[in-house]
């Protein structure tokens, strides 16, 4: 995979096809590999990059001890967003639909199209009123600081596996699943600090692309009122149900999200 070296952040990425630029950003305890099917569905008529954020893959790691902004986190998006002309298309899962969004909110008119698969900022929920969903990230918070203070990640992989994969899934994933998601694990902590700070959604009122919104129908609350919040400060995107999918159906139901994800993205579809 090639390297870019920006002023110190060493940045991993796959790059393939040729067209205009979409830029695809993984979810958390994950890789830029989440998005092969997708990348190359758009090979034929796009330039596909796919980085991996910090902490995984060769990209430099977010130094511990230190407290991770979003903006710090997109600065990996930033840097290969620097070096692409034209009109730029942006899609984030999860901590990578925080992630671009606010990439997007900094690059202003340079992104034409946005697109969210339930972006994972719990900021936003108490600063909207969301005390229900609130408290239940806040919950999820505080046992992530607890195990992984104690560096018991196994448990750590239990608690975040089945929040969002459903209750069950950790048991019911092979050791060798097991173990890689074990090793994937120490950027997370680091990222909660990030999408967890208070935020209100005015904050994105910037942006200037087309977006859409996906969410699935069977999600946790607290993904659920995040689109919620998204969805009715900005009641010009484009939000959307995915009926019977949950949080990781960028990958459990990858050919529904994908199909939607072409369609919105298609060089014909001009920002308005």
């Amino acid at each position: 995979m090639p390297l870019l070296d920006h002023h110190g952040l060493q940045i991993e990425y796959a790059s393939s096809g040729e067209g205009p630029p979409v830029l695809l950003v993984h979810s958390s305890v994950s890789g830029h590999r989440q998005w092969k099917k997708l990348a190359a569905l758009l090979g034929d008529r796009h330039r596909v990059i796919a980085p991996h954020l910090r902490g995984y893959g060769e990209t430099s790691a977010w130094p511990d001890g230190a407290v991770q902004t979003l903006h710090d986190a997109a600065e990996v998006v930033l840097a290969l967003c620097a070096r692409l002309d034209g009109p730029i298309r942006l899609v984030g899962h999860s901590w990578g639909g925080a992630v671009a969004l606010w990439a997007a909110r900094v690059l202003g008119p340079r992104v034409s199209h946005l697109a969210l698969y339930e972006p994972m900022l719990p900021g936003l929920l108490l600063p909207h009123g969301r005390a229900e969903a609130a408290a239940e990230a806040a919950a999820l918070l505080a046992d992530v600081r607890r195990l992984s203070r104690a560096g018991d990640w196994h448990a750590y992989g239990r608690r975040f596996t089945d929040y969002f994969n459903g209750e069950g899934a950790w048991d019911a994933s092979p050791p060798q699943r097991q173990q890689a998601i074990v090793a994937a694990l120490p950027p997370n902590a680091k990222e909660w600090e990030a999408c967890t700070t208070p935020i209100l959604a005015d904050a994105f009122a910037g942006i200037r692309a087309r977006v859409l919104l996906l969410c699935g129908g069977r999600t946790r609350r607290v993904l659920r009122d995040i689109a919620a919040v998204l969805g009715e400060r900005f009641a010009h995107w484009d939000a959307e149900e995915l009926e019977g999918c949950g949080h990781m159906a960028p990958l459990t139901h990858a050919e529904l999200v994908n199909e939607r994800l072409l369609r919105f993205l298609a060089p014909a579809a001009v920002a308005a």
